[in-house]
């Protein structure tokens, strides 16, 4: 048995279970708002919104959101880590800023750089102990288990140096950063990770994926499922427990996994453990504690404040944009569950009143429990339809489910014909099917679960249009985009600028429509 397996079992063992008095979820939010302004009482940010009177405060929360505006990602680089990546100090978190993690999340035109500090380094580090601990709840996980290897699929790790600070791959920082003890039991090793080529990573991993013993995956499913495909490729296998029997857990993370379900399990002999983590560059928001149904537990005490803005009509229009810098904005204790709610940080690495621009629930208000239903510029509503990204993967989880079509990738546009309107979705299949009778079924589905879109379909909303593609195509655009790295996600509604560029990119593709 493996020693370091046995040591890790114990730790696992030893963790608290469940914290002896269960703090409500506002004081473990005013705890950490306060640990954050002390933190940047003295930068430029804090000097500019009175961080030292706020502190002041037994419960600062009504005043920092009514002092503070809303911030975007564009509107922090404008104002604020423009000057921090020039290497100055104290701008909205003390100190000069170590890394950027360069977050290529859907495939925008341009990529973000968002400030990783030592602190949010740390809550990185604490964020992955708590989910390590909860593993106690699954008897599979044994000591000689844990001793076994884990596959982390990213982005390289090979860091440019820019002044006196580091920019990379997010995936690539943590891997820098991550326990010396610890990084044997990971794989790839340094010299895979440091090739720039996703192409050439996957080629490597699967060179030495004979020599390796995985137990655990870790990363965004579809790209997971890429390496998997590209190994029982490679060696003729039927599945890949083939060559790693003890493969028993899969931590996921990125995008949704259900409507990859499906299709990644084709690539196993039995199914794993899935544990979804809700993650972004900006930090570790929550985590799966082994929910029923699926929901993710916020981390209210790793670094991050929380708030929540109603993603409702009276503060957001109909692109996704907030009508106010300074909208409607709960702390935790006021919100409602089944409600929907834009999530607003503020973190160890300088953002403040943040919008992340993902949309949540409450599944739990008193556990602080929540689920990802999708993102604030992800709708399409050309005559008042309101399709949600949400919407859209369950339409497509519903056809996997149900019908003998297996679609891995997809996305979906809005088109205008005369007078009318449509949607036209995009399928990524590498078997055969029939468009019309595709696009029958996810009207016949929507319909169902959006009132909305029934009503619309009535009057200015054509029938959708179903293209079916490779599944390829799909990569091979986020390779011209220069975001084949291993994190980058399709976007699944596709407007503006997206829309045009994979409209050019994607016709010569095209080789069936409903049309």
């Amino acid at each position: 048995m493996s020693v370091i397996g046995k040591l890790l079992h114990t730790g696992i063992k030893l963790a608290p279970k469940h914290p002896l008095i269960q703090i409500p979820s506002n004081q473990q939010q005013i705890k950490t708002l306060h640990r954050l302004l002390k933190s940047a009482a003295h930068t430029a940010f804090g000097r500019r919104y009175d961080f030292r009177d706020l502190m002041r405060m037994k419960d600062p929360r009504k005043e920092f959101r009514t002092w503070i505006p809303i911030y975007s990602y564009e509107s922090m680089v404008q104002n604020w880590w423009n000057r921090s990546r020039n290497d100055e100090p104290d701008v909205s978190w003390p100190g000069i800023i170590p890394y950027y993690g360069v977050s290529s999340g859907s495939v925008q035109s341009s990529s973000k750089y968002i400030p990783i500090t030592h602190e949010s380094l740390n809550a990185w580090n604490r964020c992955a102990q708590k989910l390590f601990s909860s593993l106690w709840a699954y008897p599979e996980i044994t000591p000689s288990l844990l001793g076994k290897q884990a596959l982390l699929v990213g982005g390289s790790s090979k860091l440019i140096k820019e002044g006196i600070h580091f920019y990379g791959d997010c995936s690539g920082i943590m891997a820098k950063n991550r326990p010396y003890w610890l990084r044997s039991l990971y794989k790839p090793d340094q010299q895979i990770l440091e090739i720039p080529d996703w192409k050439d990573r996957i080629q490597a991993i699967a060179r030495a994926a004979l020599d390796w013993d995985i137990a655990f995956l870790v990363g965004n499913v579809a790209w997971v499922q890429l390496i998997l495909e590209k190994i029982i490729e490679q060696y003729g296998l039927d599945h890949i427990h083939q060559i790693w029997p003890n493969l028993t857990l899969f931590s996921h993370s990125g995008i949704f996994f259900e409507p990859y379900r499906e299709s990644f399990e084709r690539t196993l002999q039995y199914p794993l453990i899935y544990l979804n983590v809700y993650s972004a560059t900006e930090g570790v928001i929550a985590f799966q504690d082994r929910s029923i149904d699926g929901s993710l537990k916020l981390m209210l005490q790793h670094g991050i404040y929380f708030e929540f803005i109603p993603f409702n009509n009276d503060q957001f229009d109909d692109e996704g944009n907030l009508k106010s810098e300074f909208p409607e904005c709960l702390p935790i204790e006021e919100v409602q569950e089944n409600i929907p709610y834009a999530l607003v940080i503020s973190t160890t690495s300088g953002a403040w009143h943040y919008l992340l621009g993902d949309v949540i629930c409450f599944t739990d208000k008193y556990q602080a429990k929540i689920k990802m239903i999708g993102r604030t510029k992800q709708n399409l509503n050309l005559t008042g339809e309101h399709l949600s990204e949400g919407n859209i993967r369950a339409a497509i989880q519903h056809v996997n489910q149900s019908y003998p079509y297996k679609i891995k990738e997809f996305c979906v546009i809005g088109e205008k014909s005369g007078t009318h309107f449509g949607h036209r979705w995009y399928l990524g299949m590498d078997t055969h099917g029939d468009p019309y009778v595709l696009a029958q079924i996810i009207d016949h589905f929507l319909k169902k679960v959006n009132d909305d879109y029934a009503i619309q379909r009535q009057a200015l909303l054509h029938q959708n249009a179903v293209d079916i593609l490779p599944v390829n195509t799909f990569y091979l655009w986020l390779q011209e985009r220069g975001k084949m790295n291993g994190q980058a996600k399709i976007p699944r509604i596709l407007t503006g600028s997206l829309k045009e560029s994979w409209m050019q990119f994607v016709t010569p593709y095209l080789s069936h429509s409903t049309n």
